[in-house]
């Protein structure tokens, strides 16, 4: 996830540079007018044209006289007899000062920054929990090997026990104390085994090796129902 975070930010920052380039648009439109009734003969003379045909006074023109009927001018775009109209140019425009184009790219930097720094963070944070686990797991090899070795003493105090009972050395009482220290001892070492497995998926967990380790792959896991 860290790493996908600062590849998107990277993506961002990109894109908040080209923010601060100057720009280049085309524009076109291409579209109908629909005109109706006749058009004004002193339409011309309304602009200072100097047509013999004006009058010394023209009075005020009104561009194109409209027939009585509006919807004329509707019906020739069913008819294709409207007039077309394309257009079309460039707009170039080039961004002065352009605070907020450098605004966005001081904090696209900002955020890759700290996307980097989150990553490292994570890097470090698994890197402790495997010398953590790795210190756990040598630990309970070590306990493992400790309970052994109780065990084993244990044992053969109890055994020692008994044939002093057999000699008459020894009281009842005392082998069931020795049998009671076995028994501890033997709880003991099942304790062991439990933090030393426990310690293995840690480090497994940390390394990211758990499902390899537990040889499970993703494809052969079913959908859940």
């Amino acid at each position: 996830m860290a790493q996908w975070e600062i590849e998107r930010q990277q993506v961002q920052l990109k894109f908040a540079k080209n923010q601060r380039l100057p720009q280049l648009d085309l524009v076109g439109e291409y579209g109908n007018e629909g005109l109706s009734g006749s058009e004004n003969p002193n339409l011309d003379c309304r602009f200072g044209a100097t047509r013999p045909t004006c009058p010394p006074t023209v009075p005020p023109a009104t561009g194109i006289s409209v027939g009585n009927d509006y919807k004329d001018s509707y019906d020739n775009f069913f008819t294709q007899g409207a007039a077309d109209r394309i257009v079309g140019g460039a707009i170039f425009s080039i961004p002065i000062p352009n605070t907020a184009g450098r605004h966005g790219v001081s904090k696209s930097e900002l955020e890759l920054r700290r996307a980097l720094v989150q990553k490292r963070r994570v890097e470090q944070g698994i890197v402790l929990e495997v010398r953590l686990a790795a210190r756990q797991l040598t630990a309970a090899q070590e306990g493992i090997e400790a309970s052994r070795r109780r065990v084993d003493a244990a044992t053969e105090q109890l055994r020692a026990e008994k044939i002093r009972l057999e000699y008459g050395e020894s009281t009842p009482f005392d082998v069931l104390l020795r049998e009671r220290d076995l028994v501890a001892a033997e709880t003991e070492k099942i304790f062991a085994f439990r933090v030393y497995r426990t310690s293995v998926t840690d480090l497994d967990r940390g390394q990211g090796t758990i499902l390899q380790s537990r040889n499970i792959a993703i494809d052969q896991v079913g959908r859940l129902r």
